[in-house]
């Protein structure tokens, strides 16, 4: 009967060791947007290794994730629609999802402010890229900003011309 206590006593103990190895941590990556201004939160869990850093690539519109891996294992990230996003005209499109630069499988779900997908990978991986139809706006508010500036220099413009010519 004391053996067993013992027994029972290591096993709890080697599964509290090993529990974590296999539980997916969850953290978030504040992924800049490349025209300055801010960043944005991407929430993610991964098994299997850790993320390193995370960009985006304007001309190819996509994500491109940077991770480390100690084994096969799998990446959960919550993608704001403001940061990233695949539309048909008003409609959801797919996204494509590229491990080391070849097409893979993915599950995905959606809200109206985000969509969160989950890629698996293999040991040795070194980048996950999600590309998208569109990402950050490469001009903020200060292009409508400008853009209104110069609306408006445009009609005062025309106004004062005409006023001048008619005379």
């Amino acid at each position: 009967m004391r053996y067993l206590s013992y027994v029972i006593m290591v096993i709890i103990v080697i599964s509290l060791g090993v529990a974590p190895v296999f539980a997916q941590t969850q953290n978030q990556f504040a992924v800049p947007d490349p025209s300055g201004g801010q960043s944005y939160p991407v929430n993610y869990g991964i098994t299997g290794g850790t993320v390193s850093d995370m960009t985006l690539d304007t001309n190819a519109t996509s994500l491109v994730v940077s991770i480390q891996t100690t084994g096969d294992g799998s990446l959960t990230m919550t993608l704001p629609r403001t940061l990233i996003d695949a539309k048909a005209g008003a409609d959801d499109d797919q996204f494509f999802v590229l491990v080391d630069g070849a097409d893979t499988e993915f599950n995905e779900s959606k809200t109206s402010t985000d969509r969160t997908i989950t890629v698996s990978f293999i040991d040795g991986t070194e980048q996950i890229e999600v590309i998208g139809t569109q990402v950050v706006p490469e001009f903020g508010g200060i292009a409508f900003v400008i853009l209104t500036i110069a609306i408006l220099s445009t009609i005062v413009l025309s106004a004062k011309t005409r006023i001048k010519l008619g005379q």
